[in-house]
C-alpha cells in the first residue's frame, strides 16, 4: 500500500507549511509557492516576483506572511526572506541577511517565526485609535519594540469587504491597545488580528564556535541580532515551528517555539525568555525505521489545529524509504493518547506459600509523559495457583492503577500483564 502523500521533490522542495488543509513549498526549481493538496497535486502556484537562488531549507506561514531560509553559500551566512501572497504572486516584503562577522558564523537549516493570532472584542469604525482584543493585549510581546525603536505591527482583516491594514500600536491599554494613528477601515466583532516579533534560528555555531549550537533571537522587522542561547541542545536541528499548545493541562494554553531532536519534539517557552530559555515539555515521536533502532530525520514540521505534520523521506517503522526518494508528511497528534504502560512489584520476590502478596502498580503515560487519567488498567497473571485482585483498577491523577498479586505454592517466574484501552 502507497504510503506517500502530498509528494515533495527531495532536492527542490526540501520545506513545507501548512495552512486551512493545504500544503505550501518553495519550489527553487519553478521560482514558485506551490500549494497542495494531500494526494500530492498542486492545487494553485503562485509565481515569485523575485527569482530564487538557492534551494529554500525551512519555510514557516505566520498567519498573513510567508518566511523562507536558505543558505547563499560561499561561506557561512544565511538569507532569511519575508513574502506575502498579493494578486495572485508571491511578493518578496524583506531580506534579512546574516553575514559571517568576527562575532557569528551562521549555519542553519531550522528557524520559526514567533507570531500570535486573536481577533478584535467588538466592532470597530474607520479612524478609530482604540482597538479592543480577546487575547494577548496583557502579554508581554504586545510591549515589542523593534531595535530601531519602532513599535509593534498588527496585521487586522481582512474585513468583510476583504480589506486588511497594518497599524502601528501606541500603548496598551485594559483589554486592547491605543494607536499611532486611526484605522483605515472599519471592523467586525472577531475579526483576525495577527502581528509577530521575533526571528528564532536553530544555528550551528555559537558565535564562532562550531563545536556546539546556539538558539539566537533576531528582531523579525529589522533582521538584528538580539541574543543567543548556547547549548548542543540547539545544534543540527532540521525542524522548527511556533504554535499555541494545550497538551500540558499544569500550564494550559503555551505559545511555544517547538522543535524536533532525534524522537523528541521539544517545546520551550519563548515568552519567558530570559538568561535562560525554559523547557516545558517534551513530546516522544515514532520516527525510527523498522529496525527500531535507526532515527528518520524529519526535515521540516507544521502544525494545524491538533494535527503535526512531519515532513520525512521514509514513513514511521518503515523498512524502505518513500518511492523515488520524495517527501511526504507523516502524522503525530497533539491531543494525548496512551503510548506506555510500565509495571512494577512491591515486593518483586514472594515466598511461594499462597499467602505473601505484593502490590502491582501501572503507571499510564501518554506522548508528553503525562499521566493518562480516569482510564480502566486489566490485570492478569500466567500462575493459576496465584491470583490477583482485582483484575481491574481505574488510574488517578498521576496514571497510577494497581492491584494485589497473592502467591502460589509454585517457586516460579510469573508474569503479571496489565492492558489498557486507548480510549
Amino acid at each position: 500500500m502507497a504510503t506517500e502523500n502530498i509528494k515533495l521533490h527531495n532536492t527542490y522542495q526540501t520545506n513545507f507549511t501548512v495552512d486551512q488543509g493545504y500544503f505550501y513549498t518553495f519550489d527553487y526549481n519553478q521560482d514558485n509557492l506551490l500549494q497542495k493538496t494531500d494526494d500530492g497535486n498542486t492545487s494553485f502556484s503562485y509565481p515569485l516576483d523575485t527569482l530564487l537562488d538557492y534551494p529554500i531549507k525551512d519555510s514557516e506561514f505566520d498567519g498573513v506572511y510567508f518566511w523562507s531560509q536558505e543558505d547563499p553559500g560561499g561561506g557561512d551566512n544565511m538569507t532569511i526572506r519575508q513574502w506575502k501572497i498579493d494578486n495572485y504572486m508571491c511578493k518578496l516584503q524583506k531580506t534579512f541577511n546574516l553575514i559571517e562577522t568576527g562575532s557569528h558564523k551562521y549555519n542553519s537549516e531550522a528557524f520559526s517565526i514567533e507570531h500570535y493570532h486573536t481577533t478584535l472584542s467588538g466592532a470597530t469604525t474607520s479612524g478609530s485609535s482604540t482597538l479592543y482584543l480577546d487575547e494577548y493585549s496583557d502579554h508581554s510581546s504586545m510591549n515589542f519594540t523593534t531595535t530601531s525603536g519602532d513599535p509593534l505591527i498588527l496585521h487586522l482583516g481582512p474585513n468583510s469587504n476583504d480589506k486588511e491594514e497594518d497599524v502601528e500600536v501606541s500603548t496598551v491599554i485594559t483589554g486592547g491597545v491605543t494607536l499611532v494613528s486611526g484605522t483605515q477601515y472599519g471592523y467586525a466583532d472577531n475579526d483576525k488580528v495577527n502581528y509577530y516579533t521575533h526571528i528564532w534560528m536553530f544555528n550551528d555555531f555559537d558565535g564562532v564556535d562550531g563545536g556546539t549550537g546556539a538558539l539566537y533571537k533576531i528582531d523579525a522587522y529589522t533582521g538584528d541580532y538580539i541574543t543567543k542561547y548556547e547549548s548542543g541542545a540547539y545544534q543540527i536541528v532540521k525542524a522548527a515551528t511556533f504554535y499555541k499548545v494545550d497538551s500540558f493541562t499544569e500550564y494550559g494554553e503555551v505559545d511555544t517555539l517547538c522543535y524536533v531532536k532525534v524522537t523528541n519534539l521539544l517545546f520551550i517557552n519563548t515568552g519567558q525568555a530570559g538568561a535562560t530559555l525554559p523547557y516545558y515539555g517534551s513530546m516522544v515521536m515514532e520516527n525510527v525505521k523498522s529496525d527500531e533502532v535507526s532515527v528518520i530525520d524529519v526535515y521540516d514540521i507544521a502544525m494545524d489545529s491538533q494535527n503535526i505534520y512531519r515532513l520525512q523521506d521514509w514513513p514511521d517503522g518503515s523498512g524502505a524509504a518513500f518511492p523515488s526518494s520524495l517527501y511526504s508528511y507523516v502524522l503525530s497528534s497533539l491531543d494525548s493518547f496512551v503510548t506506555s504502560i510500565s509495571l512494577a512489584a512491591y515486593p518483586a520476590v514472594l515466598a511461594a506459600n499462597q499467602v505473601s502478596t505484593s502490590t502491582i502498580v501501572a503507571f499510564v503515560k501518554d506522548q508528553f509523559f503525562q499521566p493518562i487519567t480516569s482510564r480502566i488498567v486489566y490485570f492478569s497473571d500466567d500462575n493459576t495457583l496465584g491470583d490477583v485482585d482485582p483484575d481491574s483498577d481505574g488510574t488517578d491523577s498521576d496514571g497510577k492503577a494497581q492491584t494485589t498479586y497473592t502467591s502460589g505454592d509454585d517457586a516460579v517466574e510469573v508474569k503479571i500483564t496489565a492492558l489498557v484501552e486507548q480510549s
